[in-house]
């Protein structure tokens, strides 16, 4: 018996035979230049072999025929993808779900496709299809943790056990919400709203704008008991409106909508809005107020975080003009040296109802010794009369927090004697804060 020439091209490139396979695709091809079985294949083996415009013209000569499998749709967008040709990646993949609706594997493509262009909700949602599908699913699983944590950074966790922090906000809530209308912004996983519920609020209504997060927080807030007491909204609070989403104006304003910098996740434009469209006039906000706070700082570990200058007998120096004026990152444990007193560089009163930008010209006098680098930035949050939480550094110590440090990098190193003066001026844009060594 002849064997079948296509099942022997098959057979060699299941086995890797990938040039004996694509001379039998040929021959076959010659006779029949439309047979969509062996335009896929070849395409394949075009494309492995490293011809993408070959591999790409026969697979969409595969997919043009009447009878084109899904397979073939899935393994077109796939290329497609690769060459960056997103938007026909995306509807080859959707050909190939019309034919075969439950097919994971173009669910998992589609779902990378979608996460590509950061549209991170239609990517969660073809990602956990694939995986109630097909739980064995190579990278499936994988992926969509991936797109979980586009959606939920890390830092979250570190937040909510952060246990300073919870106690802070639970004693300032114990005092301000029993009886009282509760609004509280960017819930999360709910746990400052079910404080809130725990210690007595008439009311809470929390909101969260990513609509996966406040899914979760419902979960989470039904999970223990609160359904009845918190009202999850997934909305930004900027679209909330009184008498609609929430019973009226609220009394008692929640959040810790801030960055490690205070205001880099945008605190400012949320409380103004929130003043002037959803609080009573004389209502309670916890955090009460927030300041960046600072120090003069200095030493090797510092100096070689921020500054390029002799490694290995080399000079490194010119390097220096691509240093980052402020470079994130825990101080905590990282030995160097306070070389000033703590200073209060800004200040805000979150009860006020507009924040706008801002210079102070500071003049810090050294307390002692050594080479300044530039200035060491962490944020005190005063949640009310009686609680304070803050991030100091602590280069002796543990971990003193989840939010991280801030190192604004002066342009030039300074040899510092006690009781020398350094002129500077600190800003904000209402969105960072900028420190300028003035010379």
């Amino acid at each position: 018996m002849t064997p079948d020439p296509i099942l022997q091209a098959i057979e060699h490139f299941r086995a890797g035979r990938y040039n004996e396979s694509a001379e039998i695709c040929v021959g076959i091809l010659a006779g029949n230049a439309d047979n969509p079985e062996i335009n896929h294949l070849l395409g394949f083996i075009r494309f492995n072999q490293g011809k993408s415009a070959d591999g790409l013209a026969l697979l969409k000569r595969a997919v043009s025929a009447p009878n084109a499998t899904a397979e073939m749709h899935n393994n077109y967008g796939a290329l497609l993808n690769q060459l960056g040709r997103t938007d026909e990646a995306i509807a080859a993949f959707n050909r190939a779900l019309a034919l075969k609706p439950n097919y994971a594997d173009a669910l998992n493509n589609l779902g990378i496709v979608y996460r590509e262009a950061k549209n991170t909700d239609a990517a969660i949602a073809a990602f956990k299809r694939a995986v109630e599908l097909s739980p064995d699913l190579p990278h499936a699983k994988a992926n969509l943790r991936s797109a979980y944590r586009d959606v939920v950074p890390a830092w979250h966790f570190a937040m909510m056990d952060d246990k300073r922090r919870n106690t802070a906000y639970r004693a300032a809530i114990a005092r301000a919400v029993p009886g009282k209308r509760v609004l509280d912004i960017g819930t999360g996983a709910g746990l400052l709203a079910m404080m809130a519920a725990r210690a007595g609020a008439l009311t809470v209504t929390t909101c969260e704008r990513v609509g996966l997060i406040a899914d979760r927080a419902r979960d989470i807030v039904a999970l223990n008991g609160l359904a009845t007491r918190v009202k999850v909204i997934g909305k930004s609070s900027t679209d909330l409106v009184p008498g609609r989403d929430l019973p009226e104006r609220a009394e008692v304003l929640i959040t810790e909508t801030f960055a490690s910098g205070l205001m880099g996740e945008g605190i400012f434009p949320t409380l103004e809005h929130a003043h002037q469209h959803l609080l009573t006039p004389d209502a309670a906000v916890i955090p009460a107020g927030g300041s960046v706070m600072g120090y003069l700082a200095g030493g090797d570990t510092l100096k070689g975080m921020l500054f390029a200058d002799r490694i290995e007998d080399f000079n490194l120096t010119p390097f220096n003009d691509f240093a980052p004026p402020v470079l994130a990152s825990s101080l905590d444990g990282v030995p160097h040296e306070a070389l000033s007193d703590d200073l209060e560089l800004l200040r805000f009163d979150f009860r006020e109802k507009s924040f706008p930008m801002a210079n102070r010209p500071m003049r810090v006098t050294a307390t002692k010794p050594g080479l300044c680098v530039g200035v060491v930035q962490w944020i005190r949050i005063e949640l009310d009369r009686g609680t304070s939480y803050d991030n100091r550094p602590a280069p002796n110590a543990e971990h003193s927090g989840h939010w991280t440090h801030l190192l604004h990098r002066f342009p030039k190193l300074l040899r510092l004697e006690a009781g020398d003066v350094v002129a500077m001026d600190v800003s904000h844009n209402r969105r960072q804060v900028n420190i300028d060594l003035v010379e």
